[in-house]
Parts: structure tokens; C-alpha cells; sequence
């Protein structure tokens, strides 16, 4: 786990407030010396007293203790993890190429993140070229023909004086060969056309994964659109699906799994929006209301991504808008003032909720996840969700719990323990080498089958937090949360972990001997 130099931004902020290190250090009720420490990167700072460093700079403590340059840390020793041992930096360094370039540190991961996307399309084109029958064949006639073509003009070349039938015969060949070769090509670009199409947008979940960070997962103008609605209560799919039909003419078809390859298509020139049969009520009322976000919340949505700077391609965008609309069909269907009240009165008991709101735990996770408005916050957790490979396909990260952008995490996390026993939830403390313990909670599940013989893949979702807040949730009765109590050492991935007598290790860490 990396921790962050804040010492230029406290003495960058207090210069330009005018204050001396006696005045700020009188301020917080600490020694000159302490704050000296402080801007020196000698001393970290947290709790009570960062607070206190907030407001005597009048910054905000996200902003003051790196929770946004937080992540570019561990991305930076991310790509030193994937250097050439012989070149690979000392992974401390990175804490001064941030603290010290900051716009450097972000040039160097918008390249590395280049490389990962030309990677990428180079991959996805070759394997289109080793497995695509018809580019196969495209390209073993090109290789025909091109060799015919050569055949052809080698014995024109060395016959000059051929005239009459002869040279007509073999100038009809090279017609015809050269016909093929145009219309072998034209094949090989409009197939090609069609692979950069597959490929693009390669950093498009980064680019969302960026955007819903830096926003801490929180959407106010669309908290209060929803609010607008008038679903005071959880919404019931009769009330959705009677909003639909009265305001924007739209039919609700149930079919059958094969007509709704996802949870639900919308035919706009129909205007019949087609939900599968074996879709749960809860996903049901979901999609009614993700539908209802996308025609009237339509605008205010865009407006939000288009003012991110974090969607730099139009694949981001596009997966920020539905990012969005799905954020605002679980503020119609979860209102936020009740969810977090019964939240809060039931400790964030997702059995119970799910029942009292009629949720699947997915969707009240991922709810639990943007309760960040100011004076009704909820419990700040990270959620991730992995799947029976081990690799995590949905993040939500925390400023000190980052998760890793490809492959897996620390095979140590509860989420990896729940895939042992589905349905069996799994609450434990964790502890990271540098101290910081968080409450993790996980449990497997797979879907109900709609049909005989159709697979139900296992996936397992995980919520964390840090151990301050543990008591707030049921599942922390009976653990010992003080910091003798038990904790699990983990680390965040192999490679960045420092721990030496790790049995679970399954690669050597560019960080060993680190603190």
C-alpha cells in the first residue's frame, strides 16, 4: 500500500496564505518542529489532525491528503512492476516523481496507457488474422494472386516478342489476377475496418473508473432528478412501467432469453421496450426505471459527461452515459433520504434491506457506494465484484484501498474466500504491510437458471471499509476491532506487496524490503 507526500502541498498552500510555520503550528496546537516534519514529508498526518490541517488551509481534506493523486501512485508502481528488472525504478521513487512533476507523473501514465490500448488492437488483429475463416482465405488469395501476377509478368518480361493470341491470353490473366487482387483487398480493408471497430475504446472502463473516482461515486444533480420523480418510496414496477406507457407511449414486452440478449432492449421505433421473462423482479424494476433515467434524465446526464474531462474518447463517453443512467435508475428505485435512513437503522444488513426493498444485493451495494451527501453520508465502502477467475470486473475503489486495474487482487481478500462456499458471507479484518486495516465483507452467488442447461457462472461481490467504521455494520458483531484485536496480513496485489513470508506469493514484488 503506497502512501502519499503531502508535505509541498501543505507549505505550497501556506506561502500562499501568508502564513508562517509559528502561525499555522499555533493554529493546529502542535510544535514548529512537528510542521517542519509535516512539509518534509517527515510525518504523515490523518484523523483529527488533518481535519484540522484542512481548515486552517482552507482546503478540503480529499484535496489536502492526495486521495486523487493517491490512485496515479499505484498506477505509477504498476507500470514499474511491468518494466524490464534491469530498467525497473525504485518503487520510492514514484513518490517523488509525483510530489515533485506531477504533470510528468501524468504524461507517463497517459503513454503507458497508449501502450496498453496499441497492445491491445495489436492482439485483437492478430488474433482475427490466426482465427477469421474468411481473412484467412482473403489472405491466401492475395498470396495466389500476387504470385500469379509475378508468374505472369516474369515471362512477359523474358519474352518481349510475344504478339497476337499469345500476349492477349497472358494480358487477360494479369487482368483478371489484378481484378482479384483489388477485390481481395477491398475485403481485407472493409474486415479491418470492422477489427478497429472490436478493438477501440480499450481504456474506456479506466477512462469511467477515473471519472466516478475523482466524483467519489456521488451525483447530486441526479439525486435530485430522481428525487423530482415524486417516488418518495421504492418505486413498484406497475408504478414504472404505467409512467412509461403514459408519457412516452412505450409497451413492456416480457420475451424469451434469445429475443433480450441483455437485461432489456429498447426499439426506439417501436417504442416497446423488451425485458426477458426470467429477468428477477428486482432487475425488472431496475430496467423500468434505467429507461425512464435515459428519456428524461436523458440531458442532464450528457451534460454531466460532457463536462468530464476524464472521458477522453467516445467509448468512455458512451460507457460513462450508461454508467449514469444506471446511477440514476438506483436513486429512482432506492430513494436516497429513506434508503440511507432504513441503511443506517439496519446496519447495512443486505439480507434485510433487499427484503424491505425488494433489491438484489448487487444493487444495494452499489447503492451503498454513492451515500456521500454532505451531512447524510453512509458508511464510505469500496465494492469490487470478481469473477470465479479471480479477476475483478467491477471496482470501486477507496483513497487508501486502491484496486488493481487488470488481473486480480491479493488472494488473501475475503472476496476470494467467498468463492469457496456460495452464499456464505465472509467478514473479516484485513490488514495492509503499512497498518491501515479495513473490514471486508464478501459472499458468492450465481444466478438463478432461467432454463435447463444454461450456465450460471459464479461471481462474488466484495464491500470494504476502513475499520473505523466496522461498528456501523451487523456483520462486525463479535469481531475485535480495536487494533489488538486479529486482522488477516494482506497485501494489495503480489507484485506491490512487500511481504516476505507470504505463502500465497505467486510472483516476486518489485517492492521487497520496502516499508
Amino acid at each position: 500500500m503506497s502512501t502519499l507526500p503531502i508535505g509541498h502541498r501543505v507549505r505550497a498552500r501556506r506561502k500562499a496564505l501568508g502564513l508562517t510555520q509559528t502561525a499555522l503550528a499555533r493554529t493546529l496546537g502542535i510544535s514548529i518542529s512537528y510542521v517542519n516534519l509535516i512539509e518534509h514529508d517527515k510525518r504523515s498526518i490523518g484523523g483529527a489532525l488533518l481535519n484540522r490541517m484542512a481548515e486552517a488551509l482552507e482546503m478540503d481534506t480529499g484535496t489536502l491528503d492526495g486521495a486523487q493523486e493517491r490512485r496515479v501512485l499505484d498506477e505509477l508502481l504498476e507500470i514499474a512492476a511491468a518494466t524490464d528488472s534491469a530498467a525497473r525504478p525504485e518503487p520510492e521513487t514514484a513518490r517523488d516523481l509525483l510530489a515533485q512533476h506531477e504533470p510528468w507523473a501524468r504524461v507517463l501514465l497517459s503513454l503507458h496507457r497508449a501502450v496498453i490500448r496499441d497492445q491491445g488492437t495489436i492482439m485483437a488483429l492478430s488474433n482475427r488474422l490466426n482465427q477469421d475463416p474468411v481473412l484467412d482465405a482473403s489472405v491466401n488469395d492475395m498470396l495466389a494472386s500476387a504470385t500469379a501476377i509475378r508468374s505472369v509478368a516474369d515471362i512477359v518480361a523474358d519474352a518481349p516478342d510475344l504478339e497476337g493470341e499469345q500476349r492477349a491470353r497472358f494480358d487477360a490473366i494479369l487482368q483478371e489476377e489484378a481484378t482479384r487482387l483489388s477485390d481481395v483487398a477491398r475485403t481485407l480493408a472493409r474486415a479491418f475496418e470492422g477489427a478497429q471497430a472490436d478493438v477501440s475504446g480499450l481504456t474506456a472502463p479506466e477512462e469511467v473508473d477515473d471519472f466516478l473516482y475523482r466524483r467519489s461515486n456521488h451525483f447530486p444533480v441526479l439525486e435530485d432528478f430522481a428525487d423530482s420523480l415524486g417516488f418518495r418510496e421504492a418505486a413498484d414496477p406497475a408504478a414504472l412501467a404505467a409512467r412509461l406507457e403514459k408519457r412516452h407511449g412505450i409497451t413492456i414486452q416480457r420475451v424469451a432469453q434469445e429475443d433480450a440478449p441483455r437485461a432489456s432492449v429498447f426499439d426506439e421505433r417501436s417504442k416497446v421496450l423488451r425485458i426477458a421473462s426470467s429477468a428477477s423482479p428486482a432487475t425488472l424494476r431496475f430496467e423500468l426505471a434505467r429507461c425512464i433515467a435515459t428519456l428524461e434524465g436523458g440531458e442532464i446526464i450528457r451534460a454531466e459527461v460532457g463536462d468530464a474531462a476524464e472521458l477522453a474518447s467516445d467509448a468512455g463517453r458512451d460507457r460513462g452515459i450508461r454508467a449514469l443512467a444506471a446511477y440514476t435508475a438506483a436513486a429512482i428505485t432506492l430513494p436516497y433520504a429513506r434508503f440511507h435512513d432504513h441503511a443506517e437503522t439496519m446496519r447495512y444488513d443486505i439480507d434485510a434491506l433487499a427484503v424491505h426493498f425488494g433489491a438484489s444485493a448487487e444493487q444495494l451495494c452499489h447503492r451503498f457506494t454513492t451515500l456521500r451527501r454532505p451531512g447524510a453520508e453512509g458508511v464510505p465502502f469500496a465494492m469490487l465484484r470478481a469473477n470465479a477467475a479471480g479477476y475483478l470486473t467491477k471496482r470501486f475503489p477507496l483513497p487508501r484501498l486502491p484496486m488493481p486495474r487488470h488481473g486480480g487482487a491479493c488472494p488473501l481478500w475475503a472476496v476470494y474466500s467467498a468463492m469457496q462456499t456460495p452464499d456464505l458471507r465472509v467478514a473479516r479484518v484485513a490488514e495492509f504491510p503499512n497498518g491501515d486495516r479495513f473490514f471486508m465483507l464478501a459472499r458468492a452467488t450465481r444466478p438463478q437458471a432461467s432454463a435447463y442447461g444454461q450456465t450460471r457462472p459464479t461471481y462474488a461481490l466484495m464491500l470494504a471499509c476502513e475499520i473505523v467504521h466496522a461498528d456501523r455494520l451487523v456483520y462486525s458483531d463479535g469481531l475485535d476491532l480495536s487494533t489488538a484485536g486479529r486482522a488477516d496480513p494482506v497485501g494489495s496485489t503480489c507484485i506491490l506487496c512487500p511481504r516476505t513470508d507470504c505463502a500465497h506469493r505467486q510472483e516476486a514484488s518489485i517492492r521487497m524490503g520496502a516499508g
